[in-house]
């Protein structure tokens, strides 16, 4: 066990580093590409549209409201659009080393998940110089982050399953991203849809993520138990259900890959 855990952490920094080998700016790119997000957004929409909330007293209510979502759903989509094709990526690797092929799953899960804590702590800045409170209510994102990265986890896994068989779904999935992100209230606020389409926000998973972050972001407000419990439950019925596929599915797909 202890050998595999050194495998992921070794994939895993491998993998961080080899994402812009090279480029000029190197890993400086991680910083730089939610820094770059960030600062469109918000001067965009916050000075160049003047676009406003009514709900919070600043002229970057909307960025804040805005920003929170964007970088989550960015570390969601991307999380999974990897899984989705990691049997293809790594397809050599795999033939020619005999290793669980898990590792390499996890191995981007832990990339990922350090990629969205850096691209939050760059948020929490952007909200300390625009002068919004941060409160002690912020640690929650912790555990939250966290379980949004379970949740695209084993998203990710479950499609890179059915990857090698259906290859469509490699097509697919970046189509059914950007329609899921549109159904999503990340870019317009949810009481527009919530009275026409309620099942946009009742049986779309990641309307609570997103609700959660704005809510924390925008008003310091502590999620309520009800999405607490959803998520939570959702994120490892999820997990159980990719760890069971993985073992009935993973003997056949070395097989054809």
């Amino acid at each position: 066990m202890k050998h595999k855990i050194k495998l992921m952490l070794s994939f895993a920094k491998r993998d961080f580093q080899e994402r812009y080998v090279g480029t000029g700016l190197g890993q400086f790119w991680y910083i730089l590409s939610p820094l770059i997000m960030i600062f469109i957004y918000t001067v965009i929409f916050s000075d160049f549209m003047k676009m406003k909330l009514d709900i919070v007293d600043s002229k970057y209510a909307y960025s804040i409201y805005l920003v929170p979502g964007l970088l989550a759903w960015t570390s969601f989509s991307t999380t999974i659009s990897r899984l989705n094709n990691s049997f293809f990526d790594k397809a050599n690797l795999i033939k020619k080393i005999n290793i669980p092929m898990y590792i390499f799953h996890v191995s981007i899960l832990l990339t990922e998940l350090f990629i969205f804590f850096i691209s939050f702590l760059l948020a929490l800045g952007f909200l300390l110089i625009i002068g919004h409170k941060i409160t002690f209510v912020f640690l929650l994102l912790i555990p939250i982050m966290i379980l949004q990265m379970i949740f695209s986890f084993s998203l990710g896994v479950i499609f890179s399953l059915f990857s090698p068989f259906f290859k469509d779904i490699r097509e697919f999935i970046p189509i059914f991203l950007q329609l899921w992100f549109w159904m999503t209230p990340i870019i317009y606020m949810r009481e527009m849809i919530e009275n026409k389409y309620p099942f946009l926000l009742i049986y779309n998973p990641f309307s609570y993520f997103s609700s959660i972050y704005q809510d924390i972001f925008l008003f310091s407000k502590v999620p309520s138990i009800d999405k607490i419990l959803i998520i939570s439950s959702m994120s490892f019925l999820f997990l159980l259900l990719a760890m069971y596929l993985y073992k009935k599915m993973i003997s056949t797909i070395k097989d054809i890959i």
